[in-house]
């Protein structure tokens, strides 16, 4: 999985002693340093898919990562490993842990249908 990597690439994937930040220009390959880094905790280091998340900054790089990751994983299970947007992951907790704030968990529909009113009304 790692040998496709150049020797930056590698370094990165294989990195565990704390954050790691991952700068470098377009086309660069940071995407995939951060796909096979999750492929690697999974599988080479046996992290939980569900202890895991991947934050990124619109839906279509979180597909993109979802994708690949789904690739990567020869033999392993995705299930529960969160690649999203931060309001998604947002919404994700707000949906969870709705109960706890006192709230139904109707009320993320009014946002939602909130947030879309708005939309159009821009």
């Amino acid at each position: 999985m790692l040998s496709k990597l150049n020797p930056s690439q590698y370094e990165a994937v294989k990195y565990l002693d704390g954050p790691l930040l991952v700068l470098a220009g377009a086309g660069s390959g940071k995407t995939r340093v951060i796909t096979h880094k999750l492929a690697y905790l999974i599988e080479q280091c046996g992290y939980a898919p569900r202890n895991i998340a991947a934050i990124t900054f619109t839906n279509k790089a979180a597909n993109e990562m979802r994708e690949r990751v789904g690739k990567l994983l020869t033999g392993h299970n995705a299930k529960g490993l969160t690649i999203c947007t931060f309001h998604a992951l947002g919404m994700q907790i707000l949906r969870e842990e709705a109960s706890l704030l006192g709230y139904k968990n109707s009320f993320l529909s009014s946002i939602v249908l909130i947030q879309q009113r708005s939309l159009v009304s821009c």
